[in-house]
């Protein structure tokens, strides 16, 4: 049985030798200060192969993500009103929302706790998703019972009961969609991952079709939008024990089945934190302005998202990398540091020049759409920061920098969008939202390295290893 990570024997390193180059340097570079280039060209012969394939495969996966989403959107505006593109958008920013609080700390947690092959590791991912259906069905009635979203209303006209059970459905079948996603990483199986993204892809605008008729065509596309996504879900769960060469068990208890649970209840609170400006602003915006405007802001947000997905997936690829045994964990954070900045700025670059594409393709309706994107998108190089240093953070059990970062980036984007967004006029509604998201994302990215930097100095190099979920960062005096 294979040791949990309360009692992880392998080193973590979290420096370079004094007496040798860093992984990838040319000789007389001691630094390891070198192009990006040159990074990546050692790092795909060298100890980071698997964090660089990972990472790739993710940021291919976020393209096809982006390319499906865009093809979507174009179809949809053109064959349907904007108001049933803004409810269904509405409902599924909803259920990416209720799938972030139905998470549980669990796709974080499995990535250190269900990691291999052993039946320690298929008991605790069986045990994740008995309780990720759980609250998948509570924080949905929660959601819609608190919250109300107007556009919840077509699903009560369509039907008051199955309305309910369709929007827990697509809720569970995506949370599910996240925690198989997480189990394939750690198996190294990442083809499967990016399989299942094309699939998901392909599939949307396959069905779109079917939904150019109706009396509820909101709920169709709503269905559209977030149904493939629940059923990929739903067959990962049933056929991952081909990819694990394991079945779902619930006994014997894991060795590390208690460390697992408050590991996964504390980087829940800390994920809560980190997420929810990325899933409560769409949320914020779709309960204060018009169906309309939120269509507008829906095309906007899905390239944004799209987008912000790349450093958070370079982030999950150096999770499950980080703390495995042996990780130069110092040097894949300044490998995956220089792949996410670097492609946020691209991307930042492309969107400022080419933002007359959005009306050309969508049409004048969406010009606000085009608008916001520029400023939004150049939040992407703050954000990237903020994921990879909390991924640092997270691999090596800083509790209290892991708060400090999630806290900084929750407070510095929701509590101005509260205030910006609602309201008519100059700097509110969705500029309101746009501005929220790229100061906030900034405040994050400065208090994120700094105290990042805090750490690595206060960090006893003699040590292999944080102790696990010590609460308390431990400086020296």
């Amino acid at each position: 049985m294979r040791p949990g990570p309360g009692s992880y024997s392998g080193p973590v390193v979290t420096g370079t030798s004094t007496s040798l180059p860093s992984e990838g340097a040319a000789p007389g570079d001691p630094g390891g200060r070198q192009s990006l280039t040159s990074r990546l060209r050692g790092a795909a012969n060298g100890a980071h192969r698997h964090l660089l394939t990972g990472s790739s495969v993710l940021v291919v996966g976020a393209a096809v993500q982006g390319i499906g989403g865009m093809a979507f959107s174009l179809i949809v505006a053109q064959w349907h009103h904007k108001g049933d593109f803004g409810n269904a958008s509405a409902l599924f920013t909803s259920v990416l929302f209720v799938t972030y609080l139905a998470g549980l700390g669990l796709p974080v947690a499995l990535a250190r706790y269900a990691a291999d092959r052993s039946v320690d590791s298929h008991v605790v991912f069986t045990w994740a998703v008995i309780a990720t259906a759980i609250s998948s069905i509570v924080a949905s009635g929660l959601y819609l019972g608190i919250v109300h979203p107007k556009a919840a209303d077509v699903l009560w006209r369509w039907h008051p009961v199955l309305g309910f059970a369709l929007f827990a459905l697509i809720v569970m079948g995506s949370a599910f969609s996240l925690i198989v996603d997480v189990r394939c990483m750690t198996m190294r199986r990442w083809n499967l991952v990016l399989a299942r993204i094309v699939l998901v892809g392909i599939a949307k605008v396959a069905l779109l079709p079917f939904a150019r008729h109706g009396p509820h065509r909101a709920v169709q596309l709503f269905v559209f939008l977030g149904g493939p996504v629940a059923v990929s879900g739903f067959v990962g769960i049933i056929g991952i024990g081909l990819i694990t060469k394991g079945r779902h068990q619930l006994r014997p208890k894991p060795a590390a089945g208690r460390a697992a649970v408050r590991y996964s209840l504390i980087n829940y609170l800390s994920t809560l934190a980190y997420q929810a400006p990325y899933f409560a602003l769409p949320v914020i915006v779709l309960v204060h302005v018009s169906d309309t405007t939120n269509a507008s802001f829906y095309v906007a947000w899905g390239i944004v998202a799209i987008a912000f997905y790349v450093p958070s997936a370079i982030g999950q690829a150096l999770l499950a990398e980080g703390g495995k045994e042996g990780a130069e964990l110092h040097s894949q954070v300044r490998l995956a540091m220089s792949l996410a900045v670097g492609l946020m700025a691209a991307g930042a670059v492309v969107t400022f020049l080419g933002k007359g594409v959005v009306t050309a393709m969508y049409g004048k309706e969406y010009a606000d759409a085009a608008r916001i994107l520029p400023a939004m998108m150049l939040a992407g190089i703050p954000w990237a920061v903020s994921s990879l240093y909390l991924t640092e953070a997270r691999v090596l059990h800083r509790h209290v920098s892991t708060v400090i970062i999630t806290a900084t980036l929750t407070a510095a984007i929701i509590v101005p969008a509260l205030i910006l967004v609602p309201g008519t006029g100059k700097g509110h509604g969705l500029d309101g939202a746009s501005t929220s998201w790229l100061v906030g994302n900034v405040v994050a990215a400065l208090v994120a390295a700094t105290v990042t930097m805090i750490g690595r100095h206060r960090a006893d190099p003699n040590l292999a290893a944080v102790a696990e979920l010590d609460p308390l960062v431990v400086a020296r005096p």
